[in-house]
């Protein structure tokens, strides 16, 4: 009896894993996405955004990483700005724009000698994603009378946009991405290399092919995000007005990127991205980070060695695996000791142990910053009591003569 009992809860785990197979393919909804991790109520939401918009102390400022707005200025004002701040011996500038063609002569020869005065130079590139070959086979530069002054770091971002094409949420980044052949870097990652390439090499090291970004803030928002103001930002004015120290400047990264048409303009969308500090991570309405601030989150994340680890997918597997194995032999007892009670018993059993792991996840986050992926095994949970009573009423009876006589036999009335 006991030995049957066990192997009842082993062929029924099994063939929990074979239903969640069979949901996730032939369904055209993404099943794992409805429970990973509370995405049964909120779609578009992870546990980070809890943690992040409402659970985490507030950071301190980093004032290595300066911003400076671009906002729509022409080309030759952009040059002029670069020789204003390289006069200031900054570490490291970054250029996070693209300038892919020539216009004018003048215009353009004013931005190259922007580019020239600059001693540390990390231009932005875009990898380009070939969907036949699935690589990225290409790259996108800057025109190479532009590019030829700085080292190229992709900008590309990990967004949702694929998805929803409404909605650009950056939770992650890629560090590093093989194309043409080699290792490229992303923009952060050589911004950083600039001013500690012990932290980077370190960051490197770690070999996540994705890595969580541990959010530490905005520049001046208006309250869009939860954290804002962490990062210091230079309006185009101020950069022509020289309204600055040295100190702000000398030894700094420097990113110039889009930050609207002026310091602090919330209507400007373009360049702009949904992240995990949004105040309203319920049903948002306006995007919260410009992709330059996002990618001054990203250095000060490597700088700091203040990163988000993660549950590797095998782990995951495997502690699905024994969540749904413990439920199926618990749940098994009660079927077949309490049978009139295994529904109830079993659904608030599952409605109890689900927001347990959640509390759990975002425990585990917010106080030593590492993501514990349980979708997988919330959904085993999720569908293990249903599941379990198809195995028993259905699964065995169709292997057992008897099951199969009572399913056509009609008791007189």
């Amino acid at each position: 009896m006991f030995r049957k009992f066990w192997l009842d809860v082993i062929l029924a785990t099994m063939f929990i894993f074979g239903m969640m197979g069979a949901l996730n393919s032939f369904t055209a909804f993404k099943i794992f996405d409805v429970f990973d991790p509370i995405g049964e109520a909120f779609s578009d939401m992870e546990v980070t955004d809890i943690v992040f918009s409402q659970l985490r102390d507030e950071p301190v400022a980093d004032d290595r990483i300066i911003l400076v707005n671009m906002g729509t200025l022409p080309r030759p004002d952009i040059g002029i700005m670069l020789q204003i701040i390289s006069q200031y011996n900054p570490k490291v500038i970054g250029m996070d724009s693209f300038f892919y063609f020539p216009k004018d002569s003048i215009g353009d020869s004013v931005l190259e000698e922007g580019f020239a005065s600059v001693e540390n130079l990390v231009m932005a590139s875009k990898l380009l994603h070939n969907p036949e070959t699935d690589r990225f086979d290409s790259i996108a530069y800057s025109w190479p009378q532009f590019a030829m002054y700085g080292d190229p770091g992709f900008a590309n971002l990990v967004t949702d946009a694929e998805v929803q094409e409404d909605l650009k949420m950056c939770r992650e980044f890629v560090p590093q991405q093989v194309a043409l052949g080699e290792n490229q870097h992303s923009f952060a990652v050589k911004l950083a290399s600039y001013y500690d390439p012990e932290a980077a090499a370190r960051f490197l090291e770690r070999g996540n092919e994705v890595e969580t970004i541990n959010y530490r803030g905005n520049v001046l928002d208006y309250g869009a995000t939860k954290f804002g103001t962490k990062f210091f930002a230079l309006d185009v004015q101020d950069v022509f007005e020289e309204n600055f120290t040295r100190d702000l400047i000398e030894d700094k990264i420097v990113i110039f990127c889009y930050l609207g048409d002026y310091l602090g303009d919330r209507r400007a969308i373009e360049d702009k991205y949904f992240t995990p500090l949004n105040e309203k991570y319920i049903g948002r309405a306006y995007p919260d980070m410009f992709g330059g601030v996002i990618h001054a989150n990203i250095v000060s994340m490597i700088l700091n060695e203040d990163y988000i680890d993660a549950m590797n997918d095998y782990s995951e597997i495997i502690l699905a695996i024994v969540l749904c194995f413990l439920n199926v032999a618990l749940f098994s007892l009660i079927y077949r000791r309490i049978p009139r009670w295994y529904d109830g018993i079993t659904k608030l059993f599952q409605i109890i142990e689900m927001g347990f792991l959640v509390y759990i996840m975002i425990v585990v986050l917010d106080q030593n910053s590492f993501k514990i992926e349980l979708g997988l095994a919330l959904f085993a949970v999720g569908i293990s009591g249903d599941s379990l009573e198809v195995y028993y009423g259905v699964v065995k009876n169709i292997f057992t003569r008897e099951g199969r006589r009572s399913l056509f036999k009609i008791d007189k009335l």
